[in-house]
């Protein structure tokens, strides 16, 4: 009875609603998400820099407040997206959503989670966050903000990073994942600070258009510089921090990983592989990319977190390898967001063909 009363209620204000903030199907998925309680309760929304809306349904009251990095952005830029809960305290997880598409589910650090996107085509996204609630606060949402995206900007081609010698094929079925901290039969799960990497791909020669359907493949190595599939470093059979993602429509790919260690002559990186309509079946590295990380934070782990410390500070810097600053010019270092406590996050726009 509760439920068609709030419901029926949802409805009619569906039907006379001056405000349209966001589409009806949002207030549904906000039925389910969040329970009748909350939602009847739920104050009204208006777009800013930062929206605030709140929440109660019979602990503790929460509010959530949305705020982007930006609230106009070209197609393809890296937009942050951070939500604050109020109390501090509150623990749970924030859902971030692009109208009824969630763009990610990030924990809460003392009261904040920040997640990083970009949109690939122009026009306006209608932003909210969501906060689960727990035992102890209630569920709440932020009201919505609405982001306007241009055109995208001209770009040119990523420059490519160098293949290295530790890449295996892995286009077996099983190597078709987001998670690749374990083996493939959920084994040796590698020890390391989080790490949530997000790929846009791009085509340079079709207007940054977004590409749909390539073969992004992610491979590094441990936390102790060890690759594993390799007989060379005693880890044959062993096919963690190995995998590979297939963009959507957006052209996006999300892995979960660790951040890397580091090995004799190279500074701390990732390998990408890109298998697209310019070069899908093409293993001989032409189409291939490193990313790398802060120095200041790479040094920082280096020295003073377990299990990365045990090789203690490389002497290898991102200004001396050979790929970051001769082959990809600096290009490719990522943005993190998030700390060494809690994990990171970052957000990679990669243009081909490489």
């Amino acid at each position: 009875m509760l439920e068609k009363k709030y419901q029926a209620r949802i409805e009619a204000v569906e039907e006379d609603d001056d405000y349209h903030w966001c589409p009806s199907l949002d207030r549904r998925a906000a039925l389910r998400l969040l329970g009748m309680g909350t939602l009847a309760t739920m104050a009204g929304c208006s777009a800013g820099a930062a929206a605030t809306a709140t929440t109660s349904s019979g602990t503790t009251a929460s509010v959530t407040t949305l705020t982007p990095s930006a609230t106009s952005a070209s197609a393809g830029a890296s937009v942050t997206l951070t939500a604050t809960v109020s109390p501090a305290a509150a623990t749970g997880t924030i859902a971030f959503y692009n109208g009824t598409t969630l763009l990610g589910s990030v924990a809460l650090r003392s009261g904040s989670a920040a997640l990083s996107t970009s949109f690939s085509a122009a026009g306006t996204e209608v932003l909210t966050a969501v906060y689960g609630g727990s035992s102890a606060y209630a569920a709440s949402a932020s009201a919505a903000i609405d982001a306007t995206v241009t055109g995208s900007a001209a770009c040119s081609a990523s420059l490519e990073g160098e293949e290295g010698p530790y890449f295996v094929d892995d286009s077996a079925s099983g190597y078709l994942r987001s998670n690749v901290v374990s083996n493939l039969d959920g084994t040796e799960t590698q020890t390391g600070i989080p790490l949530a990497l997000t790929v846009y791909v791009f085509d340079s020669e079709k207007a940054c258009a977004a590409m749909q359907g390539v073969q992004v493949d992610i491979w590094s190595c441990n936390a102790a510089g060890v690759y594993s599939a390799e007989s060379s470093e005693s880890t044959t059979g062993q096919s963690w921090l190995r995998g590979y993602q297939i963009t959507d429509a957006t052209g996006k790919v999300q892995f979960n990983t660790i951040l890397p260690g580091w090995y004799s002559g190279r500074t701390t990186h990732i390998h990408l592989r890109f298998r697209s309509t310019y070069d899908e079946t093409d293993t001989s590295g032409s189409n291939t990319m490193q990313v790398f990380f802060d120095q200041t934070v790479i040094n920082t782990i280096a020295t003073t977190i377990s299990p990365y410390d045990s090789e203690g500070t490389n002497p290898t810097t991102n200004a001396t390898d050979r790929v970051y600053s001769t082959e990809e010019d600096g290009t490719t270092l990522l943005t993190l967001t998030g700390s060494i406590s809690a994990g990171f996050a970052a957000t990679l726009n990669a243009y081909l063909p490489i």
